[in-house]
C-alpha cells in the first residue's frame, strides 16, 4: 500500500479535481502522502480490528458462552492497569516512534500464537485471545494517534485528526461489512490471519510514515520519558484538586459499570440466537459495522449540532441517560431485540457523540497535565468500573435475577446523571479558570485554521455563556479576553452583549468587540459600530474603519461613514480610512492623501500609510507605493513591499526580485512572503535568472572571504566576515527565488533553518534544500555551509576588493589596507565610522550582528567624551539615551531620600548603560558618573527602538545583558534593594 501513497500523491495535485478535494479537506502543499498514510494506517487498524473482534468474541461465546465473562471483567480490569503501566515503560524505553510500531508487532506476534493455540485445542486459548482484543483497542489507538502526533505540529493536528478519526471509522465500517463472508468463506478461526495481516501492514504504513520525521528522535527520546506510574500518581493529584476532574472520575468507574453490565447480557443473547461460531462472527461484523456507520453519521450531523446548541456538559447526560432508559426497559422487557437497540445505540453514541464531548470537557485541563489527567482517569477509575461489573456480574449469576440485575444498572445509571450534573456544574468554573489563565484555546478557537470537516464546531452553549457573563468581570483585561473568545466562537444571540461592550471605558475592551461584531457579520450592529468612529481612543476608530471594510456596505455608505476619518488626527487611522475609500469608492482625494502620507517625515507613519494600502488593487496607486521600496527605514520598506505586490502585481515580481537580497532581514522576510502569494506565470524565467545571479555572485563572494587570512588581524576579519556575510545573504536570496519555482512548503521550513546554530538542523535544511530544489540551481551553494575550502591569492583578493561594486565591502577592504597609527582611543579624538563598527563588534549587545548590520548603529551613534568626575545622567531624569562605554570607567550610584549616595556598580570599555530607562520608558533610576577621562558612544531613545525593531537579535543582547546584571545584583546580595534595576541606570 505505501507504493501506492507517492503515486495518489502526484494525482492529487496534478488533477483540478483533486486539487479541489485538497482544499476541501484543508490540506497544504505537501501534506497529502502524511496525510494519506496516517488516513490509511487508522483504516486498517480498525478494519483489522473489528474482523480480528468479531472472530475472537464469536470464538469465546460459542466454546465458552457468557458464563465466564464475570471473571473476565476482573481479569480484563488488572489486564487494562497493567497495560498502560507497560505502554508507559515502553515509551520510557524505546521513545515514542518506536514504540508505536512496536506495538502492532507484538499483537500480531501474540495473535499468531493464538492460532497456533486455537488449531493445538489449548484450554485457555481463547480466553487469552479475548484478553488479547480488549488490549489491543487501547494499545492500537495509542498507536495511530501516538504515530500521527510524531509527524504533524499542533497546528496540523488540527486539520489532520480529524481525517484520520474519520479514516478509522470507514475502517470499523468496511471491517464489520466483510466479516460475515470472510467467516463464511475462511471459517471463523481463520479471521485471527486476516487480522494478524492487517497488523503487519499498519506497521508497514507507519514505519514509511516515521520515515523522514523521527530520524534520531527515537534516540533522543530513550530513556527520557517519565515514569508511568508518577504520571498516575501526578493525575490523582490533580484530579482530586478539581471537582470537574472529581465528577469525572466517579463518572469513568460508572460509565464502565454500566457498559460492561450491557455487553454481558447482549452478548448471551447473541450467543442463543446464533450458535454458530462462522455466524456469530458474521452478525458481531455486520452489526458493529452499521452501528459505526451510525456513530460516523452522528458526528457528522448530530453531536456538532446539539454541542452548538446545548453545550457540552449538557450532551454529555445523553449516555447516562441513555443507560438508564435501557436498564429500565430491560427490567420489563429483555428480548434479543431489545438488547440489541440499546447496545446498538450504546455503541453509536459512544464513538459519534460522547468520546467528542468527553475530550471536549478533558480539554480545560492545562496542557502540561492533560496527559497525566487523561492516563489516570483511563488507568484508575475506568479499570475500577471495569473490576466492579464482573464482580456485580458474579453476584448477580448466583444469587439475583436478571431483573434484579437490570435493576442495578438502573440505579447505576441514574447515579451517572447525578455525576454529569455535577460535572454540568463545575464545567463552567474550569472555564471561567481557563479565562483567568489566559488560555481561551480551551474554547477550541483558532481563527486562523481552516473548517475542518470532521471536527467539533467553535459554538459551544456553556463556553458562550460564561463569556458573555465574563464581559461584565471588574477586570479589564478579562473582559478584553471575553470579547475576543466571542468573536473566536462566532456564535449567534451575542450581538446584545458586544453592542453593550462598546460602552466600556476600556479602550482594548470597545475595540475587540467591535471586531468580534464585523468577524461573526453581525450587520445588525452596524449602527451601533458606526457611533465608535468619534470614539475618543485612536485605536477604537481604526477597529470601526477595519469593521466596515469587513462587513458587506454600499459604497456610498462607506463614504459618508469613513470619509470624515480621512481627515482624523492620527495618522495611523487617516491613513486607514483614505485606504478604504480608495478600495470601495476610488476617492481621488484620498488617494492624495495616502500620497501625502507616504512622504511624511515620520517614518512610523509612512510604515502606516502603506500598511493600509495592502490589499488594494488599484494601478494608480503604484507610483506612490513604488518609492517606498527605496527607503531608507527597514520597517517602512517592508510595509512597501506588501502594498506594491497587491496593487501592482503585474510589476511585482521584476521589481521585487533584487529585495530578496535586501539589506534588513525584516524586508527580505516580507519579499519572500509577498513574493509566493503572486502567480509566477511568465515570470518563471525571469526567477530562474536572478536565482542563477545570486548563486553566482553568492560564491564568488563566499570564495574571496575564505581566501583572506585574518590571523591576528581584526581589520581583516572584518572584511572576510563582511564578505562571508554577504555570501549568505545573496545566497539565501537565491534560494528564496528557487524556492517560488517549486516545492515552496519544504524550502521555506529548510531556509528558516539554515541560518541556526544548531548543526544538525542545518544539516537537516541542506538536504531537504538538495532534495526539493533544482539541482543545477542549489548544489554550487551547499558546500558554502558544508565547509569545502577555498583556494585564492589573498592579496590578488584584496586589490579586487578594492574596486568592489558593493560600498560597504569597498571601505572594509580601505580599511584593511590602509596604513596603522597606535591604538585608536589614544591617537584619535573621534571614531571613524569603521572603528566604530569594529568596537561594536566586541560589544556584547550587538553580538548576534553581522557586520554590514553593524554599520547604520555606528552612523547613528554620536560619541561624547568627560573628565573624571563628570556626571554623565542624574537619577531621576528622564531616559532618552543609552551609552556604550568606549574607553575609561564609569560608576553606577544611587541616592536615597536623604541624599547619600552609594557605588552599586563599576562599568568599563564595551559595556552598555542607561538602557534600562529606554526599554522601561521610567526615570533614570541612579546617577552615572566618570571615573577618569571617558568615553563614550550614545543612541537615543527612537533610534534604538528602531535598532530593536529591525534587528531582534539585538533583543538577544538586552536579555543577555539583563540576565548577567541580574545574576550579579544576586550574587551581591542587591535582589532585595531594588538596585538591580538601578545597576543599568
Amino acid at each position: 500500500m505505501s507504493s501506492l501513497a507517492p503515486a495518489g500523491e502526484r494525482v492529487l495535485c496534478g488533477s483540478m479535481s483533486a486539487r479541489w478535494l485538497t482544499r476541501l479537506l484543508g490540506l497544504r502543499e505537501g501534506e497529502g502522502r502524511s496525510v494519506g498514510l496516517a488516513v490509511a494506517m487508522s483504516f486498517v487498524v480498525s478494519a483489522g480490528l473489528m474482523i480480528g473482534q468479531s472472530g475472537i468474541e464469536a470464538l469465546f461465546f460459542a466454546r465458552y458462552g457468557v458464563a465466564k465473562l464475570p471473571v473476565m471483567y476482573l481479569i480484563l480490569g488488572a489486564t487494562m492497569f497493567l497495560t498502560t503501566i507497560g505502554f508507559g515503560v515502553l515509551l520510557a524505553r524505546l521513545g515514542r516512534g518506536r514504540a508505536c510500531l512496536v506495538v502492532p508487532v507484538a499483537i500480531a506476534v501474540l495473535a499468531g500464537a493464538g492460532r497456533v493455540g486455537l488449531a493445538a485445542e489449548v484450554a485457555w486459548i481463547t480466553q487469552a485471545l479475548w484478553l488479547l482484543q480488549g488490549a489491543g483497542y487501547f494499545l492500537l489507538g495509542l498507536a495511530v494517534w501516538g504515530l500521527a502526533g510524531i509527524v504533524t505540529d499542533t497546528r496540523q493536528a488540527k486539520r489532520f485528526f480529524p481525517l484520520i478519526g474519520a479514516g478509522g471509522v470507514l475502517g470499523y465500517v468496511l471491517g464489520g461489512l466483510v466479516t460475515k463472508p470472510l467467516a463464511a468463506t475462511m471459517g471463523t478461526p481463520n479471521l485471527l490471519v486476516v487480522w494478524i495481516g492487517t497488523l503487519l501492514a499498519a506497521t508497514v504504513l507507519g514505519a514509511v510514515l516515521l520515515s523522514g520525521h523521527e530520524r534520531g528522535s527515537a534516540r533522543r527520546e530513550r530513556g527520557r520519558g517519565v515514569d508511568p506510574i508518577e504520571q498516575l500518581r501526578l493525575g490523582l493529584r490533580y484530579v482530586l484538586r478539581s471537582s470537574l476532574m472529581r465528577w469525572l472520575a466517579l463518572a469513568s468507574i460508572l460509565f464502565s459499570l454500566l457498559f460492561f453490565s450491557l455487553y454481558l447480557p447482549f452478548s448471551r443473547a447473541a450467543t442463543l440466537r446464533y450458535p454458530s461460531p462462522d455466524d456469530l462472527a458474521g452478525f458481531f461484523g455486520l452489526f458493529f459495522g452499521l452501528s459505526t456507520g451510525a456513530a460516523f453519521l452522528l458526528s457528522l450531523f448530530v453531536t456538532n449540532r446539539l454541542l452548538a446548541r446545548f453545550g457540552v456538559p449538557t450532551v454529555m447526560l445523553v449516555l447516562p441517560v441513555l443507560y438508564a432508559v435501557a436498564f429500565g426497559v430491560l427490567t420489563i422487557e429483555a428480548s434479543f431485540v431489545t438488547l440489541a437497540i440499546f447496545r446498538f445505540a450504546q455503541v453509536a453514541w459512544l464513538q459519534g457523540g460522547a468520546s467528542s464531548s468527553w475530550e471536549a470537557v478533558i480539554n480545560t485541563v492545562p496542557p502540561d497535565r492533560r496527559d497525566q489527567t487523561r492516563a489516570f482517569l483511563y488507568g484508575g477509575p475506568t479499570q475500577i468500573g471495569t473490576v466492579l461489573a464482573g464482580v456485580v456480574a458474579l453476584i448477580g449469576e448466583r444469587a439475583l435475577s436478571p431483573a434484579v440485575l437490570y435493576g442495578i444498572g438502573l440505579v447505576s445509571g441514574a447515579v451517572a446523571i447525578v455525576a454529569m450534573l455535577g460535572v454540568r456544574r463545575a464545567y463552567p468554573r474550569e472555564l471561567v479558570r481557563a479565562l483567568r489563565e489566559g488560555r481561551p484555546s480551551v474554547f477550541g478557537a483558532d481563527p486562523e485554521l481552516p473548517s475542518e470537516p470532521f471536527g467539533l464546531v467553535r459554538s459551544d452553549a456553556s463556553a458562550l455563556d460564561i463569556a458573555v457573563a465574563a464581559l461584565d468581570d471588574a477586570d479589564p483585561r478579562m473582559r478584553r479576553v471575553a470579547a475576543l473568545v466571542l468573536g473566536d466562537l462566532d456564535p449567534a444571540g451575542t450581538t446584545d452583549a458586544l453592542v453593550a461592550a462598546l460602552q466600556d471605558d476600556d479602550a482594548q475592551v470597545r475595540a475587540a468587540a467591535i471586531g468580534s461584531l464585523a468577524g461573526g457579520g453581525q450587520s445588525s450592529a452596524l449602527p451601533d459600530i458606526l457611533v465608535c468612529s468619534a470614539d475618543p481612543d485612536a485605536a477604537v476608530r481604526l477597529a470601526t474603519i477595519e469593521a466596515i471594510g469587513v462587513l458587506d456596505m454600499q459604497a456610498e455608505i462607506v463614504s459618508h461613514a469613513v470619509g470624515p476619518l480621512a481627515h482624523d488626527p492620527d495618522p495611523t487611522v487617516r491613513a486607514r480610512a483614505a485606504a478604504e475609500l480608495v478600495g470601495r469608492t476610488g476617492d481621488v482625494e484620498a488617494a492624495a492623501i495616502l500620497t501625502e502620507l507616504t512622504a511624511d517625515d515620520d517614518p512610523l507613519v509612512r510604515a502606516a500609510a502603506f500598511r493600509a494600502m495592502r490589499g488594494l488593487h488599484d494601478d494608480r496607486l503604484a507610483s506612490t507605493a513604488e518609492p517606498g521600496l527605496r527607503d531608507q527605514e527597514p520597517a517602512v520598506r517592508a510595509e512597501a513591499v506588501d502594498a506594491f505586490a497587491s496593487i501592482a502585481p503585474g510589476e511585482a515580481i521584476p521589481r521585487l526580485l533584487p529585495m530578496l537580497a535586501d539589506g534588513s532581514p525584516l524586508v527580505r522576510e516580507a519579499t519572500g512572503a509577498a513574493l509566493g502569494r503572486l502567480r509566477l506565470d511568465g515570470g518563471s524565467v525571469e526567477v530562474e535568472r536572478f536565482a542563477a545571479e545570486r548563486v553566482a555572485a553568492a560564491i564568488e563572494r563566499h570564495d574571496v572571504g575564505a581566501s583572506l587570512d585574518d590571523g591576528a588581524d581584526d581589520r581583516v576579519a572584518l572584511l572576510k566576515d563582511s564578505l562571508l556575510a554577504r555570501s549568505q545573504r545573496e545566497a539565501l536570496a537565491g534560494l528564496r527565488a528557487t524556492a517560488l519555482l517549486g516545492a515552496t512548503g519544504e524550502m521555506n521550513v529548510a531556509l528558516e533553518n539554515l541560518s541556526g546554530t544548531d548543526p544538525s538542523q542545518r544539516a537537516n535544511a541542506l538536504e531537504v534544500i538538495e532534495s526539493v530544489a533544482r539541482r543545477d540551481l542549489v548544489r554550487p551553494l551547499i558546500r558554502m555551509w558544508d565547509g569545502t575550502p577555498a583556494g585564492g591569492d589573498p592579496q590578488l583578493a584584496m586589490d579586487r576588493l578594492r574596486t568592489d561594486p558593493d560600498d560597504w565591502i569597498r571601505a572594509c577592504a580601505e580599511f584593511a589596507t590602509a596604513p596603522r597609527g597606535g591604538p585608536m582611543t589614544q591617537t584619535l579624538t573621534t571614531l571613524s565610522p569603521m572603528e566604530r563598527v569594529l568596537f561594536l563588534r566586541k560589544v556584547p549587545l550587538f553580538a548576534e550582528l553581522e557586520p554590514p548590520d553593524l554599520r547604520p548603529i555606528a552612523e547613528i551613534a554620536e560619541e561624547h567624551a568627560f573628565e573624571d568626575g563628570d556626571t554623565i545622567v542624574r537619577q531621576g531624569d528622564e531616559g532618552d539615551e543609552m551609552f556604550i562605554i568606549v574607553s575609561g570607567e564609569v560608576s553606577v550610584a544611587v541616592r536615597d531620600g536623604s541624599g547619600a549616595e552609594r557605588t552599586v556598580a563599576v562599568r568599563s570599555e564595551g559595556d552598555v548603560v542607561g538602557e534600562m530607562a529606554i526599554v522601561t520608558n521610567e526615570p533614570r533610576m541612579a546617577d552615572l558618573v566618570a571615573r577618569r577621562a571617558v568615553r563614550v558612544l550614545s543612541i537615543e531613545r527612537r533610534r534604538f527602538e528602531s535598532i530593536l525593531r529591525e534587528r531582534p537579535e539585538t533583543s538577544l543582547g538586552v536579555i543577555r545583558v539583563m540576565s548577567r546584571r541580574l545574576t550579579e545584583a544576586l550574587q551581591n546580595g542587591e535582589a532585595g534593594t531594588g538596585t538591580t534595576t538601578a545597576s543599568t541606570s
